[in-house]
């Protein structure tokens, strides 16, 4: 405590945080605590908090815990369906879901949006089958007009189904269905080109914005990085050489001009100069949850706090990005799948077929 740069803070969290609470209420019980342990709670920010505050104190070892938390979540809502429901998605989880995100993980591959992905894609075969239900329908018995119908009458994340099908279908379970390719629809939100100019002045130049926003906003209009890459970038993501700053958000080092690069260092320099523990990551956005980043949740609501919108803005750099280089280039600079960065050549349409044709000999 006498260690402690703001005790106060300290004192007032253990009187009055039920997160505090928990964690003495653990002390109290005399059990070893473990992960296993805190798994038995119930599910909530509490768990969450104590469990991140004894990972970044290193008193328990850290574990993906986006991963751990799919499978009590699961058992939480399969109580609630129907057992034939159940008896299916369950399996189809544990041995095509969590099994490809298992592999991912241990290549360093995964994201925390990865495990948004997962409940998504559970949640969409469950409403799948109840409305199989309500059509007094079965796997066995849908036809392809049947899903068809389906598919159009809804989202287009609708068609992320045909990886259930293509697996009941292996089982027996449904005859071979088609699902064709989601209908590509044009993006609205998208600042005009000086909007977006307009935008990066205000971040560059208006100092009563918190300098967390203007480096998440000005690397968002300058390379169209999306929220769930800013708010999970570190002190060791920065580079200073002498020619100039590089940040290292994926795969190519992304050189920030100099007026930016002012901006991102001096958030760096703020990061690096936070007493954190031994085991901190030097998170430039930091969160509330210790150790951990702010959410992504958390990450757009303190950017529209401000007025900024990141949707709008990452469009608009992405058009103007593919108006300027070749769609192999952008997407291995900007760490983006080569489709996607062919759906945003396509609004501004250039012509590479000299350039690659130049690069091919």
């Amino acid at each position: 405590m006498e260690a402690a740069d703001a005790p106060a803070r300290i004192i007032s969290w253990l009187q009055s945080s039920t997160s505090a609470r928990l964690l003495a209420e653990l002390a109290a019980a005399g059990k070893h605590v473990t992960h296993d342990l805190l798994d038995t709670l119930p599910a909530g920010h509490d768990e969450c908090y104590v469990r991140a505050l004894l990972v970044h104190t290193a008193v328990l070892d850290p574990r993906e815990e986006g991963l751990e938390r799919i499978p009590p979540w699961l058992e939480r809502i399969l109580v609630e369906r129907p057992a034939a429901h159940a008896r299916l998605v369950e399996p189809y989880t544990h041995w095509v879901l969590l099994r490809q995100a298992r592999l991912r993980a241990s290549k360093g591959l995964t994201t925390p949006s990865t495990w948004g992905r997962i409940r998504g894609r559970v949640t969409l075969i469950l409403s799948f089958l109840a409305w199989l239900d309500e059509q007094q329908l079965t796997l066995a018995t849908v036809t392809q007009d049947n899903l068809d119908g389906w598919l159009t009458s809804g989202p287009r994340r609708r068609h992320d189904i045909g990886s259930f099908l293509t697996w009941a279908h292996q089982r027996g379970l449904t005859n071979e269905h088609h699902i064709r390719p989601s209908p590509e629809a044009p993006d609205t939100l998208i600042l005009t080109e000086d909007q977006r100019w307009q935008e990066l002045r205000r971040c560059l130049n208006d100092n009563n914005l918190p300098l967390r926003v203007r480096v998440g906003s000005t690397l968002t209009l300058l390379y169209g990085m999306p929220a769930s890459t800013v708010r999970l970038l570190t002190t060791s993501d920065i580079r200073c050489d002498t020619d100039g700053v590089y940040l290292n958000p994926g795969r190519q080092p992304l050189f920030v001009p100099p007026r930016p690069a002012a901006l991102v260092t001096e958030l760096a320099d703020h990061a690096r100069q936070t007493p954190v523990s031994s085991s901190a990551r030097g998170w430039l956005f930091p969160g509330t949850v210790p150790g951990q980043p702010l959410s992504t949740a958390g990450y757009s609501l303190l950017m529209r706090r401000h007025g900024f919108h990141a949707i709008p803005a990452r469009n608009a750099a992405l058009i103007a990005l593919a108006g300027q280089l070749p769609v192999p280039v952008l997407a291995e600079l900007l760490n983006i799948h080569v489709h996607t960065a062919r759906k945003w050549a396509s609004y501004s349409q250039p012509d590479w077929t000299t350039y690659l044709a130049e690069r091919s000999t």
